[in-house]
């Protein structure tokens, strides 16, 4: 908790009422509830600003306890507050928080957050806030199953917790223990167990009292006594609603189900299910959600009705894929997290380089009384010296200016994989999760019939591959250009293969006003990415139910394809800037890939001695042409 600052004597009342909630509102019987009701009603008296940010932490914190999204706003408003004050303990702790709203939903900004905040814990040499982190992580690893050590930061956080003065908070972490280690031997359990029930009885932590109780019961139930750990278990569910502790609630929402189904009572552990699923929804807990969405599946599948084990299948499907979005759209990921871990360790490696040097420097100095002797003799090849520097700056920068445009190609080359192949892979990806195991209600004839359109994608994308390397053959020396005689309608039912799956999605139609008989001069795998490139943008900037129109026009010895699209248009600045590869450099967003791809299109068409160009204004649509040659 944060320290008690000084005050004027005509607000200590006030600040002491504050002060004495935020160090024990948790620990002296009230619920949750009412301590977030009793500190949103004292924030607006609060007009210290350290303060203010210590009590909108502490409200997130409890908070994510029942609504995860106030807990995630609170904490918002805190980080800003204190970022704006230099406050680090307040930053730390809203990180903190945000790292806990992110569990189950987005552990990359989880990890982000937690890594953060234990960054600027251990600057501040704050004990406790370490030991809250570390146990935090310890619950997202396994809440996740993401492969890292759970077990490992949880024994760091118990360990590191026996020095706290104010040890409240073991209860919590010795129950996280309990739970995450399951090689415990029934004595340690026992013991570890005891500690963590006596540290809450001491501090009158009502919420950790009955989650303890509720824990005891299960180990009843399983141990044989299994009338007793009911009924323990039950009377934890009553304290845990009077108290509005929600997520003990859910927690036991589960145990009792397991034992109802367990005694063949189903429809009570169905209930117990149901309950739970519509209580993690309502409160945030998505990783309830889907363990009771999972449970309800399997049982529903296990008993042969398949419209109901389909129906709760949709749903964790669905919040699944609600999770994966997010993850996508915070642009954050575990990349993200292990190039932070990389520059961790270079400042590191640099500090203790200083380090070094500053020794070094020290004999250099010694040395240099003695060397100064010989200084004259550097005299006879200075001129040479120089020579040779001079010439190996001029080789350093022909090669830092080669470095740069092979990078440069790199980036082009690794934009445009992301680019093109994300789609052929999404569309595998998508067809492949149809065949999950615990998803066993399609037909023969349907597998068969997906296994095509699979088998398709598959061809098509090394298709792809075919005219990427013809592209990175084109940027060698002595790539030489051989065009070839290519009927256009089949060349552009080909490319569009890859966006047919989102367009049935989009309800996107495709007009091809294009006879079968036309024929353009060009080079295949080229005018293939180009012609990708374009549909790609207009089956993904149209909206839902649009048209996208090909279309030719015949001229004397060249045909233009034009393909309309019905979006919402580009301004006239960006069209005089789409190809070329500087506003592709400066894309920042999602697009970078698309934009890369536009400016490659145009330096293929290039190549083929074709034109490139679009025209659109907001709100009309856009329409993007594409000149080719009838003949060599």
């Amino acid at each position: 908790m944060p320290e008690q600052p000084v005050f004027s004597s005509h607000k200590r009342l006030l600040f002491a009422v504050l002060v004495f909630t935020l160090l024990f509102g948790s620990t002296k019987g009230f619920s949750q509830i009412a301590e977030v009701r009793k500190l949103e009603s004292i924030l607006p008296k609060v007009k210290d600003s350290i303060l203010y940010t210590d009590v909108l932490n502490r409200i997130g914190m409890l908070s994510h306890l029942q609504y995860r999204d106030s807990c995630l706003y609170y904490a918002q408003k805190a980080e800003a507050i204190a970022l704006r004050h230099q406050y680090e303990k307040g930053v730390s702790d809203a990180f903190n928080c945000q790292g806990i709203y992110y569990i189950a939903i987005n552990n990359y900004l989880s990890v982000k957050y937690f890594n953060d905040a234990l960054q600027i814990y251990k600057k501040i040499d704050d004990l406790e806030g370490i030991c809250q982190v570390k146990m935090n992580m310890a619950t997202l690893i396994s809440v996740n199953k993401s492969g890292g050590n759970a077990l490992q930061y949880i024994q760091e956080a118990y360990e590191n917790s026996k020095s706290l003065k104010n040890d409240s908070i073991r209860s919590i972490l010795i129950s996280k223990y309990l739970d995450i280690d399951t090689s415990l031997s029934n004595p340690q359990f026992k013991a570890l167990f005891d500690e963590g029930y006596a540290i809450a009885k001491k501090y009158q932590d009502h919420r950790m009292m009955i989650l303890y109780n509720a824990t005891a019961g299960v180990t009843l139930y399983e141990e044989g006594q299994k009338q007793v750990g009911l009924d323990t278990l039950l009377n934890a569910l009553k304290q845990a609603d009077l108290m509005g502790f929600e997520s003990v609630k859910v927690w036991t929402y589960a145990a009792l189900s397991d034992m109802m189904l367990d005694q063949k009572n189903d429809q009570l552990g169905i209930n117990y299910l149901t309950n739970g699923l519509e209580a993690s929804e309502e409160f945030g807990y998505a990783e309830y959600y889907t363990t009771f969405a999972e449970k309800l599946y399997r049982y529903y599948k296990s008993h042969g009705q398949p419209e109901k084990a389909y129906y709760y299948v949709s749903l964790l499907l669905a919040k699944r894929d609600q999770i994966a979005k997010a993850a996508d759209q915070s642009g954050y990921n575990y990349l993200n997290f292990a190039l932070r871990e990389n520059e961790n360790l270079e400042l590191k490696s640099k500090a203790d380089s200083r380090s070094r040097m500053m020794v070094l420097l020290g004999c250099l100095f010694a040395l240099s009384v003695a060397l100064l002797f010989f200084v004259y003799r550097s005299l006879r090849v200075k001129k040479e010296h120089a020579e040779a520097q001079r010439k190996l700056h001029e080789l350093t920068l022909r090669q830092n200016t080669e470095l740069q445009k092979t990078n440069h190609f790199n980036t082009m080359l690794i934009s445009v994989i992301a680019h093109d192949v994300r789609q052929p892979f999404s569309t595998v990806v998508m067809l492949s999760s149809i065949f999950n195991e615990e998803v066993d209600l399609l037909g023969e004839a349907e597998k068969l019939e997906i296994m095509r359109e699979l088998n398709g994608t598959a061809q098509k994308s090394l298709s792809f591959m075919d005219g990427l390397l013809e592209w990175i053959k084109s940027k060698k020396n002595g790539f030489e250009y051989h065009p070839e005689k290519l009927m256009l309608k089949a060349l552009i039912h080909e490319g569009n293969t890859f966006f047919q799956m989102g367009q049935v999605k989009k309800m996107i139609r495709l007009e091809l006003e294009v006879a079968e008989e036309v024929s353009v001069c060009a080079h295949k795998q080229m005018l293939l990415f180009i012609l990708r490139n374009m549909l790609n943008n207009a089956t993904k900037f149209s909206p839902v139910g649009g048209l996208i129109t090909v279309a030719i026009e015949e001229k004397a010895d060249e045909i233009i394809v034009s393909i309309k699209d019905q979006g919402g248009g580009i301004s006239q600045e960006k069209i005089d800037h789409l190809f070329t590869l500087a506003a592709a450099d400066g894309e920042e967003n999602h697009n970078h890939g698309a934009g890369l791809a536009l400016s490659i299109s145009y330096e293929m068409a290039s190549i083929m001695n074709a034109k490139i160009y679009a025209k659109s204004a907001l709100g009309q649509g856009t329409t993007f042409f594409l000149v080719l040659k009838k003949k060599v």
